[in-house]
């Protein structure tokens, strides 16, 4: 239930910074839209697309793999010679 006297003048003018930083965080919004666009506009070029292929057609690589098998070790570990009996 609301109150049964509200001052909506009152209660206005108590809110009023409130109210100010509502309205200007609505227009830093609305302004870093607006520059959002503009900016995109700027820098979107001559419209033509860009490709990382080329005139030949898409490059290939080969990737390098190892060739041991899972859960051994490429290199031999050196055995002390005092426990190699």
């Amino acid at each position: 239930m609301s109150a049964p006297d509200t001052n909506v003048e009152t209660q206005e003018r108590k809110h009023s910074p409130s109210l100010f930083g509502i309205r200007a965080a609505m227009i830093w919004g609305g302004l870093m839209i607006v520059g959002l666009v503009v900016f995109n506009i700027a820098n979107a070029g001559d419209g033509e697309a860009v490709s990382n292929a080329e005139a030949s057609g898409p490059v290939g690589t080969t990737v390098a793999t190892d060739t041991y098998a899972p859960g051994t070790n490429s290199s031999s570990t050196p055995v002390d010679p005092a426990i190699a009996d």
